[in-house]
């Protein structure tokens, strides 16, 4: 994510504040049960921010990182697959969760993002991911909701 302050050419002396915003609104989703791709998480985030009185140019440093977060990690998502496979991912996505009527794409998305914030390997990226739906395909036959697997 460091490369990332880079680009939206954030001062070197606030990088270490972006990322700890990105990471305390991360936190917040996973402990309130939020999604982190939806942007009405980031209102509940900076209320929960006043409630513990940070100052308004904190609220704002955080509000800007984690639009930027945003920007960078659901703007240009599918941007670089071809058609033919995008229309192959979405009817296997549509038939993954007909048999199970569950929606694993957040589960799958914050795997993705946590991963990337961390700066894991691709490898150890294949390896949760596989972990993740293995727990998917086990359960299937329960309709299990990925809630209940935390």
């Amino acid at each position: 994510m460091m490369h990332c302050w880079f680009k939206k050419k954030i001062p070197e002396k606030s990088r270490f504040y972006y990322t700890k915003w990105l990471r305390y609104y991360l936190d917040f989703c996973f402990k309130y049960g939020f999604n982190q791709s939806n942007k009405e998480s980031l209102a509940c985030f900076i209320k929960k921010l006043k409630e513990k009185n940070q100052t308004e140019q904190q609220q704002k440093q955080a509000l800007h990182a984690i639009s930027i977060y945003f920007d960078i990690e659901f703007a240009d998502k599918d941007k670089n697959i071809p058609l033919e496979n995008k229309k192959r991912i979405l009817s296997s996505k549509k038939e993954g969760l007909k048999s199970t009527n569950a929606d694993w794409r957040p589960v799958y998305s914050a795997l993705n993002a946590e991963i990337k914030l961390r700066h894991y390997s691709p490898k150890t990226f294949q390896s949760y991911r596989g972990w993740v739906r293995r727990a998917h395909t086990q359960k299937v036959g329960t309709k299990c909701q990925p809630q209940v697997l935390v």
